[in-house]
């Protein structure tokens, strides 16, 4: 934050609202902080941030791999070692051609992709098959395991008993297991989890007929997961417990990248309406949706830093909006004890790195999309 302010000041002019501010050296902290805690691989889930120059410039580091959703993200993560793991329940022909042509390992969400995959590898051979497990299984091996919701993703141990066996019969080369018991989810089973992941080990081992050489354990972890008070040292001893020939992995989406971003507004108005102020912005809902909360039961909206085009000391409460002409685009508020912006001043949104500018309603009016500038 200081830093941006520091660039504003040197020269706000040019800088183009909105915008987002990324900083290079916070994801470093953030990927070497979560490997430490962890003590496991620690991959990218690219879809909570699929900023191109952004993820060329953290490539050099962040080497345990990526997680890729689309086409368009296994083309952004390219050239040399780096490992990239294809997921999506609704992958087709097409992307399955794609991955497997740039060596990805494939993430297998049910037996109708595998069969996909088994017809693929009949001419190009496949890197590795990792089977996606429902987070029902979980409980299914462990009765102490916390209740998870059903959702629609993964298989059930049935369709994973019967997916095992295809891979046998086929030859094709599965490596392991991916869970994801959804955000948000870590601190509460994670040691349950472990349990869990033990003995569907042994049990997916023994089907197999061959060792087992990966698992993901998945992510779950909150924006602010350094400031919990989890037991990371008691986790990796549990987690020292599982076998030694497998290697395990952790992703993460805005565990990683959350912190590393700041949303940047400029004041274009100000105005009141039945005694209550309101700061019109030239950006908000259609270039960060998530600032908005329009998904949320309770919206506890933020309240954002401000850089004064002019110094000004008059305090009240506002609302902040945007430019969208929806009455749902409000992507912040403050209270009467904070100085009230004036036009020309800039809002700065702290944890607006993941999924802030990709999940969005960009389109409507056909607004323009935010800029886009990396720190360091």
């Amino acid at each position: 934050m200081q830093q941006i302010k520091k660039m504003l000041d040197q020269n706000s002019s040019q800088i183009s609202t909105p915008c987002y501010f990324y900083s290079i050296s916070r994801l470093k902290k953030n990927f070497d902080a979560l490997k430490t805690a962890l003590g496991t691989q620690v991959i990218l889930s690219v879809k909570a941030n699929s900023n191109t120059d952004l993820l060329v410039r953290c490539t050099n580091f962040m080497n345990d791999g990526f997680e890729v959703a689309s086409i368009a993200e296994l083309q952004t993560i390219v050239g040399g070692e780096r490992t990239r793991y294809v997921n999506n329940p609704s992958a087709d022909k097409k992307f399955f051609r794609a991955a497997i042509s740039g060596k990805a390992r494939l993430v297998i969400d049910s037996i109708e992709q595998l069969n996909i995959v088994a017809e693929l590898a009949e001419k190009r051979p496949v890197s590795g098959i990792i089977l996606r497990l429902n987070p029902v299984v979980l409980k299914q091996f462990n009765d102490t395991h916390p209740k998870i919701r059903p959702d629609q993703f993964g298989m059930d141990w049935d369709s994973c008993c019967s997916a095992i066996e295809f891979c046998k019969t086929k030859n094709l080369p599965l490596l392991g297991f991916h869970l994801f018991k959804g955000s948000y989810s870590f601190e509460r089973s994670a040691m349950a989890t472990v349990d869990s992941v033990k003995i569907i080990i042994a049990e997916m081992e023994k089907r197999y007929g061959q060792p087992l050489s990966f698992v993901n354990l998945g992510g779950g972890f909150s924006e602010r997961w350094q400031e919990a008070t989890f037991d990371y040292a008691a986790y990796r001893a549990r987690l020292a417990e599982l076998p030694s020939h497998i290697t395990l992995a952790h992703e993460s989406g805005r565990g990683l990248m959350a912190s590393i971003g700041h949303f940047a507004v400029r004041v274009r108005y100000v105005k009141q309406v039945e005694n209550e102020n309101y700061v019109i912005c030239d950006g908000g809902i259609a270039q960060n949706f998530l600032l908005a909360q329009t998904e949320n039961t309770l919206r506890r909206l933020k309240k954002p830093a401000l850089w004064q085009s002019q110094p000004n000391d008059i305090k009240a409460a506002c609302k902040f909006v945007g430019s969208s002409c929806s009455k749902d685009d409000v992507i912040g508020k403050q209270t009467e004890e904070h100085i009230l912006p004036q036009p020309g001043d800039i809002c700065i949104f702290e944890q607006c790195g993941a999924y802030n500018a990709s999940y969005t309603v960009a389109p409507f009016l056909h607004l323009p999309a935010a800029t886009t500038y990396i720190v360091e």
